[in-house]
């Protein structure tokens, strides 16, 4: 698809953002390609048309985000249901979702102005809260799902149930539900599994569990999975990609499923997953020490 219009998103409090503007914008004057930004963007490159940034997914072909991975989030959860692309660019943080480097940002512009570049679907995971009978609120998250305890150090007691199968009740600090996109976030530091964004499933990941017997489980995305609360303490949340909360009490009931629209994301021909992981995890990079003989 020709790109006809680009598109800007980011944090402008971040240091090396200007210079990413003026470097994109200079591209995109050579490629003839108009540029558009929300106003504290557009001010650091001239010939930046201004949007409103809840407008920029519907203005633009593909939006290039710049930042870390809560910027990926952040520009996610702006593209909502939409269709619009996006590409993220590295500037400087450990980012799984921004997997162009600054340095690379010439060179990765060129390529999708001339088409080279393919677009891959990331699944959304949604969890519906249901209390007293009633949904009360619906998040969803490219990342991941989380119940955690909140400020008060009290452990909570829970319920896990897939396909209406009870896998038995737990206490524990919290739940993680991932997708593969989130395996490498919350769930990873949690103790699970990295999952690849091909596979078409979700992790479940306990926190703290107090139980060597409540482990992470991959399940396929088809799965229904409950959680219900048989015991909290004041201040238990559910936090959707750490940008979006709603409490939890005792008596709910969070109701897991596949979000329905997918977060599509601009990858380019070089682009792989396992060198990714090995580059960003530094996967082999302890060398064995010489003894001296």
């Amino acid at each position: 698809m020709p790109i006809r219009r680009l598109g800007l998103f980011g944090n402008p409090g971040k240091p090396e953002i200007a210079a990413a503007v003026a470097e994109v914008a200079a591209c995109c004057q050579r490629a003839g390609v108009p540029l558009l930004a929300a106003a504290d963007l557009a001010e650091f490159a001239p010939g930046v048309t201004i949007v409103g940034e809840d407008e920029l997914p519907d203005r633009c072909d593909v939006m290039v985000a710049f930042g870390g991975d809560g910027t990926m989030l952040r520009a996610a959860r702006t593209i909502g249901h939409r269709a619009t692309p996006l590409l993220g660019i590295n500037l400087g943080s450990l980012g799984y979702l921004t997997d162009v480097p600054s340095a690379e940002l010439a060179a990765s512009l060129d390529q999708l102005f001339a088409g080279a570049y393919s677009v891959t679907e990331r699944t959304r995971i949604r969890g519906r809260v249901r209390r007293d009978g009633r949904d009360i609120v619906e998040l969803e998250a490219l990342n991941d799902l989380v119940v955690n305890m909140g400020p008060l150090p009290r452990a909570l007691l829970m319920e896990v149930r897939i396909d209406q199968v009870t896998l038995g009740r737990f206490l524990g600090d919290g739940l993680i539900v991932s997708t593969p996109t989130g395996s490498t976030a919350y769930n990873l530091s949690a103790g699970g599994p990295i999952v690849h964004p091909g596979v078409r499933g979700f992790v479940v990941t306990p926190i703290c569990p107090h139980s060597l017997a409540i482990r992470p489980l991959l399940i396929p995305e088809d799965k229904t999975v409950e959680l219900r609360f048989a015991d909290v303490g004041q201040g238990a949340t559910l936090t959707a990609d750490g940008q979006a909360a709603c409490s939890v009490a005792s008596g709910d009931v969070i109701h897991y499923g596949r979000g329905e629209h997918p977060v599509r994301l601009v990858k380019f021909p070089h682009s792989d997953f396992f060198l990714a992981m090995r580059h960003k995890l530094q996967w082999g990079a302890i060398q064995r020490r010489s003894t001296g003989e």
